[in-house]
């Protein structure tokens, strides 16, 4: 890649991509970013971005060295794509896609990753692949109070589940689980405290001082 010269097929493919960029962006919604890099110059190889807000990349910016290790084990393996998990400080996760873009004769001319934050709000992201008018208001409300329980009650089972694998230390044990729960937005419906309390054993009292440390923490890193 180094001494390739790009051609105008080169370019006509990258630009297609931003239009898929775009597309997917829309489909998606605003907590998926989707940057589109070009090798053809290292120092500036991001020519595309959609979310930019969720990395603060921009246009120009080059490939971290995380993204540069993936784009190396797709060329040694000869490999078209990849999927990897992430997990930030913040215990905010990820799922990333990687897509190696070739032109006609096979030579990788560009990337295109997805990066999509699950770890978001529930709310929000039922919002993106529901149609605004598709049940009328009391058809919503209804759906809700017979949901909601069954919803909060199977996040939380599935966030100990994990948090068992990880082997969490008792002192952080509820506080961690009570995070992960607020970071998909499980503690937006109403009654969400108290199933919660009372699922873990400890007084809603207790739930909202982790919650309130949380928002705290999260605040003071601007997240």
């Amino acid at each position: 890649m180094d001494e390739y010269r790009y051609t105008q097929e080169d370019f006509a493919i990258l630009d297609s991509y931003r239009t898929i960029s775009q597309s997917l962006g829309k489909y998606l919604g605003e907590n998926a970013e989707l940057i589109l890099y070009s090798f053809e110059n290292k120092q500036h190889s991001i020519i595309y971005i959609v979310n930019g807000h969720l990395s603060n990349k921009k246009i120009g910016d080059y490939l971290s060295e995380r993204d540069k290790s993936v784009l190396n084990e797709l060329l040694d393996k000869n490999n078209d794509y990849k999927n990897n998990f992430i997990e930030n400080v913040t215990g905010e996760c990820s799922k990333i896609n990687y897509t190696l873009i070739k032109n006609s004769n096979k030579i990788p001319i560009g990337l295109m990753m997805i990066n999509w934050n699950y770890d978001i709000s529930l709310i929000n992201t039922l919002k993106i692949f529901i149609p605004e008018h598709s049940v009328n208001n009391t058809q919503i409300k209804e759906n809700k109070n017979s949901k909601s329980e069954e919803i909060i009650l199977d996040a939380i089972k599935k966030v100990i589940t994990g948090i068992d694998k990880d082997e969490v230390g008792p002192s952080v044990y509820n506080k961690t689980i009570i995070r992960k729960l607020f970071n998909q937005g499980i503690f937006e419906f109403k009654e969400s405290v108290q199933i919660v309390a009372n699922y873990l054993n400890i007084s809603h009292h207790t739930v909202y001082l982790h919650l309130r440390s949380i928002k705290k923490i999260k605040k003071s890193s601007g997240k």
